[in-house]
């Protein structure tokens, strides 16, 4: 059954990017239970929200909410009332799986009751709660909440609602530093009738020839391949969902590394965790780092000292294949090994 529910989430969760839209409109179905002095009886209520994402602050989303009662019966009386109550809310979203998350919310509102009795009156408050959201595909997700709101007046409410969700427009992408390319200076050229100096054949003492170099810059000391550049040994490798288990068919290039670290033991390895673009970006940064580190014991479990692994992760940053179609994302689901001496 376990086996099941994961399955069953792994696929919701491969549908869409849960983060990448910067609104959401909700409608709401659900309940009020009044407590304490307000003689009213429970009540059904519904209602529509806006939701906006927000950068760089301490919360995630900023909600304005309406939400009407068409009649609420009071206890001691044949009389009934409606109530119209607006409210704004202040949301931070922590999340559990890529397609699921849980939030907390605090907020402030107004409320307005039509026939106002036993004490019952227009009145402000302030509320609090705590949520949790899933997306079922890309267009569209569900909430349950429970809150609770307290009037001006003392007067308390207990809220529980289910929200259905739609998401719109797209987030502002963080701009991209571009490297800058340093221009190499043009020989200069040989003077009449005196013999060319002599140029340096291996200019940054890698060991391949200036005129098969293709990165004539590489830094000292570091492992090159026939090209010149950095050696990376790639580890295309395919976790379990929201697991660092490495399959025993994904081993080969591991052994790679394995062997060159044994014969080169003055060098150490850095392991780089990547992952497609799926899912919010937290939650990526940490299961890129998960990958890296599940490589690292895999490593020491082979001999090598743990003094010569570092760890890192890009998250869904520097991808080396589109992100639109299931073929690049799995080239993105990846751990890099490059090494320093």
């Amino acid at each position: 059954m376990k086996k099941i529910v994961l399955s069953l989430a792994l696929a919701s969760s491969l549908l869409f990017a849960a983060n990448d839209h910067s609104v959401e409109m909700m409608a709401t179905i659900g309940g009020v239970k009044p407590e304490g002095n307000l003689d009213l009886k429970n009540q059904l209520n519904f209602g529509l929200r806006f939701g906006t994402f927000v950068e760089d602050k301490f919360f995630d989303m900023i909600e304005f909410g309406i939400e009407r009662v068409n009649s609420a019966d009071y206890k001691n009386s044949t009389s009934d009332t409606s109530i119209n109550r607006f409210f704004v809310d202040l949301i931070k979203e922590y999340p559990i799986t890529e397609a699921t998350s849980w939030y907390g919310l605090a907020g402030v509102g107004y409320e307005n009751i039509r026939t106002p009795l036993f004490a019952n009156d227009d009145d402000s408050f302030v509320q609090y709660g705590i949520g949790l959201k899933h997306w079922i595909n890309e267009n569209f997700a569900l909430k349950a909440e429970a809150r609770h709101g307290i009037t001006f007046e003392g007067n308390n409410n207990l809220f529980y609602t289910l929200s259905f969700v739609i998401p719109f427009g797209e987030k502002k992408q963080p701009i991209q530093a571009q490297p800058v390319v340093q221009p190499q200076p043009a020989p200069a050229p040989a003077p009449v009738f005196v013999p060319a100096p002599v140029v340096d054949d291996d200019i940054d003492k890698d060991g391949v020839p200036n005129a098969l170099d293709k990165c004539p810059n590489s830094p000292k000391n570091q492992i090159v391949n026939q090209d010149g550049c950095m050696k990376v040994i790639r580890l295309h490798v395919n976790f379990d969902y929201d697991s660092a288990k490495v399959q025993t068919q994904e081993l080969k290039k591991i052994y790679e590394v394995i062997e060159f670290m044994i014969a080169n033991p003055d060098f150490s390895v850095t392991l780089d965790g990547h992952t497609d673009a799926k899912g919010s970006q937290k939650y990526n940064q940490a299961l890129g780092l998960k990958r890296a580190n599940a490589m690292a014991k895999l490593l020491e479990s082979k001999g090598i000292s743990a003094a010569k692994i570092t760890t890192n992760s890009y998250g869904e940053d520097n991808p080396v294949a589109s992100n639109d179609d299931e073929a690049g994302r799995a080239m993105n689901r990846r751990v890099d090994a490059h090494f320093d001496k």
